[in-house]
């Protein structure tokens, strides 16, 4: 063999231990997790930019962050694409995607589990005294305001229309828009009406009744049979005085916020994030006053109503939580 041929087998060896050296050194790859929340502007998106830190500094192994979105609807549909690994989603708007009804029907997504309880929500219900609206039926004829087209908000308006034997077509007038949108409808005379999804105590509600005190006024929902129909609704009531100028008692369907996943994540990851997030709890609650209010272990579980993903029900079995027979998976069962 020729000293050529030597010295190429040589260097072919170094080469070959380099590459194996420089592979066993690099890194493993960090685990995403992206959290999508809903737009800037609410109580979400800081919730879950801050829970993303918090699982960064814990747990290196993953590279977790959040994105803004247009919140449930879409959050619904990211999960079921898989570009996203975690999303929140007004409640109602989960309970039907997991057993695909209402605008889902036919098309469940089995694959949808939840993780735990956020912020409440409410259905705001607003009105211009002038308009002589004093029951979801007096808004025949009238002109409405309500969520963002395909948002949860708004199907939850035209399910609210709905349930009084209305439709849109019944309207004078329909137009669409965020809270702060519809509540400068309303002021500036647009709409006689808007109905819209937002957190108590929301601050364009209270901007609305301290500039309009006295010319407006919410309007209840009361019927025992609306909450029979849509169980993931519950009837809130928000005593007088709580809004500026609205001197009795209001009846709101409120609903949860809920933290979902997929089946597609594995039950430890899924345990060891939900410990490292509620573990440091104070390095995030202080980001929104319903965050802190309303984003606590206690709560985890209240609202929730489709089934827990398995690393969430060990987790907060692990707690002395009891979990309810119909948040047990699927792939828990026999």
């Amino acid at each position: 063999m020729s000293r050529k041929t030597i010295l190429i087998i040589v260097l072919a060896i170094v080469i070959i231990g380099l590459v194996a050296t420089a592979i066993a050194l690099k890194p493993p790859e960090k685990k995403r997790l992206i959290i999508a929340t809903a737009g800037t502007a609410g109580s979400l998106y800081p919730m879950g930019v801050a829970m993303a830190e918090v699982i960064n500094k814990y747990l290196p192994e993953f590279m977790a962050s959040a994105e803004a979105s247009a919140a449930s609807v879409e959050n619904i549909r990211l999960l079921h694409e898989g570009k996203v690994d975690w999303g929140i989603s007004h409640a109602e708007t989960a309970y039907m995607a997991y057993h695909g009804i209402g605008d889902y029907e036919g098309k469940p997504h089995s694959e949808l589990r939840s993780l735990f309880g956020t912020v409440l929500g409410y259905f705001y219900i607003i009105v211009n005294k002038e308009a002589g609206i004093t029951s979801i039926d007096d808004l025949k004829g009238k002109r409405l305001g309500v969520d963002r087209p395909g948002s949860a908000g708004e199907l939850g308006a035209r399910r609210i229309l709905a349930y009084y034997n209305l439709t849109y077509d019944d309207m004078a007038k329909v137009i669409y828009g965020g809270a702060p949108d519809l509540v400068q409808a309303l002021m500036d005379g647009k709409v006689d009406a808007i109905i819209f999804s937002h957190p108590p105590k929301s601050a364009p509600v209270i901007e609305l009744l301290t500039k309009m005190k006295g010319k407006v006024d919410m309007v209840s929902i009361t019927d025992p049979g609306f909450y029979k129909k849509y169980p993931f609704y519950e009837m809130a009531e928000i005593p007088p005085g709580t809004f500026e100028g609205i001197d009795h008692t209001v009846y709101f369907p409120a609903f949860r916020v809920l933290m979902l996943t997929t089946t597609r994540m594995s039950a430890d990851d899924v345990y060891k994030l939900l410990k490292v997030i509620w573990e440091h709890r104070d390095e995030w609650k202080s980001v929104h006053a319903a965050v802190e209010k309303y984003v606590t272990l206690e709560k985890a579980l209240w609202g929730v109503n489709i089934p827990l993903h398995p690393g969430a029900v060990k987790y907060y079995k692990e707690l002395g939580f009891k979990i309810p027979e119909e948040l047990i998976p699927s792939e828990m069962k026999g």
